[in-house]
């Protein structure tokens, strides 16, 4: 039984080359910008990941590995956790293999192990909560209800859908005798408390920035009305799921939260089942109103590896003794999408391709080419200061949060970088408009483009206005797409040099 610590070890190796050998992406930027400048909460998310990312830049400095490393910590924790919680609630090590198996090969996992987001520490404090209740309910110890209500306040600091893990904990409790006897004691509702306490950071800026955060949030995730066609929305979520852990494992996910193994207590499966279920069923009901992103119920598939590690290791292991050749697949099945999301990381293979790719057909090819975007706009900064030596720390301007993310971070600079008014509203525009900028304090804007219309089109517009084009600079990713940046300066500035490639 060796095979499931080769599995991980390789997986390991695998997502280390991919995590130490990629560049930052602009949303990694974006949260990047957030640890330089801590709060509570921001426009778009609770700010956790914030205050995640500042220990680790502080002790490492602002570079790439160390800005990722809460999502390695996500990955290690859920590791850990699924592989202990799986053992104590079958007393199978065969049961713990399996779970460690089916997390650590996840494609929501995988991706999360690389890139640092909001679900970072939502992840890591979902997964405590979780593990913390279930052996609450285990081993009788109610006080650990408490540290559970503070990991779950956490949780929700980390990202808002974490509110649903506390609703399963809730919902769970009157399904079972153990949970209606814990309800009559003070431990469910001190908890509660605790989880309201932990969380009171961000309901805090909220309340100080007119609940915004909070109702940008709701307005992006729910509709008002209905889509045309419900059904093929519905589908399109279901699709979306099966695309985030692979279809035979969420289908294999359904199937095990519905068969309860009968020596786990009632109370710890119902905290399990509706774990899984909730998110799903919650986030399934809002795409029949909008179009929303595949890893919105996350935290379903922490409970989900628990429960379908214990039904493989009973499918696969009954008592007459293993299935060799259902065990085989099994593997086979978790090795290729690990195997592919790796390929993935790396699109430098696909330059062999006679393929007319979007730039953003691989994620990671959004990583490559900033350093000429940097060594440009240096040039261009460099000039000015020559020119204008009262200009030395002028504002440079993103056309959107991840542009501006990114000069940000390449310029090592938070407070100088802003993005354009007419982008969509994020952190930066409540930031200039606690503090704004002074209208002579621009000196450069720099605008990305993913089609050679979008160049025209917008410098057609710009020349017309205060900003002038004076740069274009051509990026190809190692997966031969293309993308291009404009340089442009300010239209009083009459420095004429022409426009290259």
């Amino acid at each position: 039984m060796r095979w499931p610590w080769l599995l991980l070890s390789l997986v390991l190796v695998g997502n280390l080359g991919a995590w130490l050998g990629s560049g930052l992406l602009p949303d990694e930027a974006y949260y990047w910008v957030w640890s330089e400048r801590l709060q509570g909460g921001y426009f778009d998310h609770p700010g956790l990941v914030a205050w995640l990312i500042r220990p680790f830049t502080e002790l490492f400095g602002d570079v790439v590995w160390a800005i990722r490393l809460p999502a390695v910590l996500s990955w290690l924790v859920g590791a850990i956790l699924a592989y202990d919680l799986a053992r104590r609630i079958y007393g199978d090590p065969l049961a713990a293999r399996m779970a460690l198996l089916v997390w650590v090969s996840l494609p929501l996992t995988q991706a999360g192990f690389h890139i640092v987001t909001p679900d970072a520490p939502m992840m890591i404090f979902s997964w405590l909560a979780i593990y913390l209740a279930c052996r609450a309910a285990l081993e009788g110890r109610e006080v650990m209800w408490l540290a559970a209500g503070v990991a779950v306040g956490l949780a929700m600091w980390g990202k808002y859908p974490a509110l649903l893990v506390a609703l399963g904990m809730l919902f769970a409790l009157p399904l079972s005798v153990q949970g209606r006897q814990l309800l009559r004691t003070p431990w469910p509702w001190l908890a509660a408390v605790a989880a309201l306490g932990a969380f009171m950071p961000v309901v805090r800026w909220n309340w100080q920035h007119d609940w915004v955060s909070f109702a940008f949030q709701l307005h992006h995730g729910v509709k008002t009305t209905i889509e045309v066609n419900p059904l093929e929305m519905a589908m399109l979520f279901i699709g979306g799921q099966m695309a985030v852990v692979m279809p035979w494992s969420w289908v294999a996910m359904v199937v095990a939260g519905w068969c309860r193994p009968y020596a786990v207590p009632p109370l710890v499966y119902h905290l399990l089942l509706l774990a899984f279920a909730l998110p799903l069923l919650v986030f399934g009901a809002a795409a029949l109103t909008s179009e929303g992103h595949a890893n919105w119920p996350a935290t379903a598939y922490i409970t989900g590896s628990v429960l379908l590690g214990g039904a493989l290791a009973r499918w696969l292991y009954p008592v007459a003794g293993p299935r060799r050749w259902a065990v085989a697949l099994v593997i086979a099945l978790f090795l290729l999408p690990t195997l592919l999301l790796n390929l993935l990381r790396f699109p430098h293979w696909l330059q062999y391709l006679e393929l007319d790719l979007p730039p953003q057909r691989t994620q990671f090819s959004q990583s490559f080419g900033w350093q000429q975007v940097r060594d440009e706009m240096m040039s261009h900064l460099a000039q000015q200061q020559a020119q204008h030596p009262l200009a030395e720390g002028c504002v440079v301007i993103g056309d959107k949060l991840q542009t501006a993310s990114m000069l940000a971070f390449l310029l090592q600079d938070s407070l100088r970088v802003t993005a354009a008014a007419d982008s969509r509203i994020s952190q930066y525009t409540l930031w200039e408009q606690a503090k704004p900028f002074a209208a002579d304090a621009f000196c450069l804007f720099v605008e990305q483009y993913d089609e050679e219309r979008d160049i025209r089109e917008q410098a057609d517009l710009l020349h017309q206005g205060r900003w002038q084009r004076r740069a274009l600079l051509r990026v190809e990713n190692p997966d031969r797409s293309q993308r291009w940046y404009g340089f442009f300066l300010p239209q009083s500035d009459h420095a004429d040099h022409a426009d290259h490639e």
